[in-house]
């Protein structure tokens, strides 16, 4: 069993030559072989890229008449060979569908498709070949009458031969019906390439002439009338001068392309290579497959990687799995259940693989990394020999002494059940002094095991981790998920309990292996689940602290506001006021001179009296509009919590500040929180609450002289962490990073994307995805242009084709 087999490369040879339409291209598929050529990797990739978005996007490439002629060509190389007229057809309609992909491939924008569009500048046809075949054939198949003079003579004497044979078998047919001599439904037909008339058999001789056929009753006979028999010999001899002339009209044209043979059976590689091409970029739509980024160096880092296989026969239901090895870290050592996928991630290892250093797009995400390995080395399943007399052990060691042949920095590794199949001391042995000489060469490698002693290898030698093939331990099946960075365990007896295997025996067993053997393996799955969950905790505390410090960071906004706009109004009301007194001054000056000029009449001095009462009035309603004006600022901008915490402020007033250090007690401007500092960044302090972590600005922190945190505040600040953390939660619950905005306007689309991207930066996510449509584009330029403004975006781009391209967009948040 060879390597592609093993790691079912060779169903992918298969699915790749039943996307092919023409029969070299099919052969290009079973020559496919893997590089560790940097350069023809790359190439090809890109090759086949490009054709997947031709495939998306495009609509005239042309997808008929990829015929193979090589072979009819190498043969009409030979002196005195005429080319098949079956074969002229398909020359005509192939060198058709070369010309539009030559056309399509070197318009005027190369750049779109650079590397299809450097594979046609290879190509080089004569216009006089497709100029010469459309004067002889046409698009049937069939020459043209004027292909040649005398041909166009010798059909036209044809037709004219053949409308006398009509019109003589008429008169004949008439004369026999009209006489009873043929049925009254006969019509004339063809009997050994003649044409005859039905007769009945008594009077077939009525009318004189050929008998050429009778019918199986015998009461019917077809008779050739002596006067169509001659016109008759004369058809079949223009017949034989046409096939003649044909045939001059063959040898001629390929007597005018025997020099070009060998750019036309280039030409026809193109279409061949463009076929292949095409066949890959077909199935990687399939298999919704990328183009990662390729790097030189050894080196795997893929994300969502799937098993191809896998991925067709479960339409898509397969569980993708990340794996990252690299210079410093190149040997995984996965372990796990039996069934639990071990060796299915390491096929999918090597077949992925493979699959792209033969220039074939991967299923995993297009940011995924890929090296460039000069070798791949499997060991996996039975390899039992009867015919060379070895066990299914001895074959295990002639392969591993093969891989230590070999094996070097460029190598990669892939070994099921290592050390199994013999005495497990020995074999645990053996393969964990196999593992650390690869170690030593540095090569790179993916094993599977049970075996806890090469488990423990991850702790001495930095280069090697572990991985796990995850178990539910509730519903005792596997989740085929992988988890790297720690030892999985087999979970033997948790499965040998659920098929119903006996109890009794699994008591005798577990007393076998010693209790703790089965704490270890317990352990192991305690671990990873207990790593889970304090990063899930960590993770939600992340959010709260960061959630709390913009929280506060907001109401310091708001104090700081109402500060600005109370110094405004303030400021206002004393040039008012200024201004108010000013005009008092001039009315009290007017009055005084009025009551002298009028020598204090009694009706001017009370007219007076009154202009004071009016002005008066007048001050006391500026007064009463200011006042209010001050009240309504003060209801719209000092919201009640910061009412709380200026009353807090105003508790601890009494409390003397005091410098803040590393275990100061501190309050929070502006809120009625207090805490502890535990670290000091510059001008920042990580401070604690309620075991609550938030990093806040210096300036906004008050020290105070308090050795603890008062426990009522510190009561009343847990139950509102608990408030924002069970908010938190329900948030993420309901969160779907994906809005759809197609069909709203753009006012409405713009406010409903500001509040999305607020919630997501609330809830930590990182990347979103905005559905727009295309349409003309107006909503989707919107969108764009707000996302350019804004400071939360760290970037964006277009979909993945396959998934929905121009019409969403992808953001990454910071």
């Amino acid at each position: 069993m060879t390597l592609e087999d093993k790691i079912g490369f060779t169903k992918i040879r298969e699915l790749l030559a039943a996307e092919c339409t023409n029969t070299l291209a099919v052969r290009m598929t079973q020559d496919m072989a893997f590089s560790n050529r940097y350069d023809r990797v790359v190439r090809e990739l890109q090759q086949t890229e490009e054709f997947r978005q031709i495939l998306v996007l495009e609509n005239s490439f042309p997808s008929q008449d990829f015929i193979d002629l090589t072979d009819e060509l190498i043969r009409l190389k030979i002196a005195g060979s005429v080319i098949e007229l079956q074969a002229l057809s398909d020359l005509k309609s192939s060198l058709h569908t070369i010309g539009e992909c030559l056309r399509f491939l070197l318009r005027d924008d190369p750049i779109k498709y650079p590397y299809l569009h450097e594979l046609a500048t290879h190509v080089d046809l004569d216009p006089a070949i497709t100029k010469a075949l459309n004067k002889i054939v046409d698009d049937r198949g069939e020459i043209y009458d004027n292909a040649s003079p005398d041909l166009m003579e010798i059909r036209h004497l044809m037709n004219k031969k053949r409308a006398d044979v009509d019109v003589q078998l008429s008169r004949q047919l008439a004369r026999a019906k009209r006489e009873g001599w043929a049925p009254e439904n006969a019509e004339a037909t063809i009997r050994n390439g003649r044409m005859v008339i039905p007769m009945l058999d008594t009077h077939r001789r009525k009318i004189k002439g050929l008998i050429h056929d009778e019918s199986a009753t015998r009461q019917t006979a077809y008779l050739e009338p002596s006067e169509v028999v001659e016109l008759n010999n004369d058809l079949r001899e223009l017949e034989f001068a046409e096939r003649h002339e044909i045939q001059r009209i063959l040898a001629h044209f390929t007597d005018m392309i025997r020099p070009q043979i060998d750019s036309l059976v280039n030409a026809y590689w193109f279409l061949a290579r463009i076929d292949f091409i095409r066949a890959k970029a077909r199935l990687a739509l399939t298999l919704h497959a990328g183009r990662p980024i390729v790097d030189s160096i050894t080196k795997i880092n893929w994300l969502d990687a799937r098993h191809p296989l896998l991925y067709l026969n479960h339409k898509g239901d397969v569980v993708p799995f990340n794996i990252e090895l690299n210079d410093d870290r190149h040997i995984l050592i996965v372990s796990g259940p039996n069934a639990g996928g071990k060796s299915v991630c390491l096929k999918a290892v090597g077949l992925i693989q493979y699959m792209l250093q033969c220039g074939m797009l991967v299923p995993c995400r297009e940011t995924s990394e890929f090296g460039i390995f000069d070798s791949i080395f499997i060991d996996i399943g039975d390899q039992q020999s009867i015919d060379n007399d070895l066990s299914t052990y001895t074959s295990h060691l002639q392969n591993m002494k093969h891989l230590l042949e070999t094996a070097d920095a460029n190598t990669l590794f892939l070994l099921d059940e290592l050390g199994g199949g013999t005495e497990p001391r020995s074999g645990c042995a053996i393969a964990e002094a196999l593992l650390e000489e690869l170690y030593r060469r540095h090569a790179f490698g993916v094993v599977t095991t049970h075996y806890a002693d090469l488990k423990l290898l991850a702790d001495r030698y930095p280069g090697i981790m572990n991985g796990a093939m995850l178990f539910d331990t509730e519903k005792m099946m596997p989740l085929y998920r992988l988890s790297i960075g720690h030892p999985g365990s087999s979970f033997a007896f948790e499965i040998a309990k659920n098929v119903g295997f006996p109890e009794s025996i699994l008591k005798a067993a577990g007393e076998k292996v010693g209790g703790e053997m089965l704490n270890f393996e317990h352990q192991l799955q305690q671990i990873e689940l207990d790593k889970q969950e304090i990063a899930r905790q960590r993770t939600e505390l992340e959010v709260a602290d960061n959630f709390l410090s913009e929280v506060t960071e907001k109401y310091q906004q708001m104090t700081e506001k109402l500060e600005s706009k109370r110094f405004d109004i303030l400021s206002n009301a004393r040039r008012e006021a200024q201004k108010i007194i000013a005009d008092a001054n001039r009315t009290v000056e007017q009055t005084i001179s009025d009551i002298r000029e009028a020598q204090a009449e009694r009706e001017r001095t009370l007219q007076a009296r009154q202009r004071m009462k009016a002005e008066g009035e007048r001050i006391a309603s500026a007064q009463e509009k200011h006042e209010e004006q001050i009240k309504e600022v003060v209801k719209n901008h000092r919201p009640d919590k910061v009412h709380s915490a200026g009353a807090a402020l105003q508790e601890t007033d009494t409390d003397a500040e005091a410098p803040i250090v590393l275990g100061s007690i501190v309050k929070i401007d502006g809120q009625d929180t207090f805490g502890q500092v535990v670290e000091l960044k510059g001008k920042k302090a990580v401070v604690e609450s309620n075991s609550i972590r938030m990093t806040i600005a210096l300036s906004r922190l008050v020290g105070t002289k308090k050795k603890a945190i008062p426990s009522d505040k510190t009561s009343r600040t847990n139950n509102r962490f608990q408030s924002i953390y069970d908010d938190i939660n329900e948030k993420r619950k309901s969160f779907n990073p994906t809005i759809d905005l197609r069909g709203q306007r753009a006012d409405e689309a713009l406010a409903n994307l500001s509040h999305f991207l607020d919630d997501a930066q609330l809830l930590s996510e990182k990347e979103l995805r905005i559905l727009h449509g295309k349409g003309y584009g107006i909503l989707k330029q919107l969108i764009r242009e707000w996302l350019q403004g804004n400071r939360d975006v760290k970037s964006f781009h277009a979909e993945r084709i396959e998934l929905g391209g121009d019409g969403i967009t992808v953001v990454h948040l910071h």
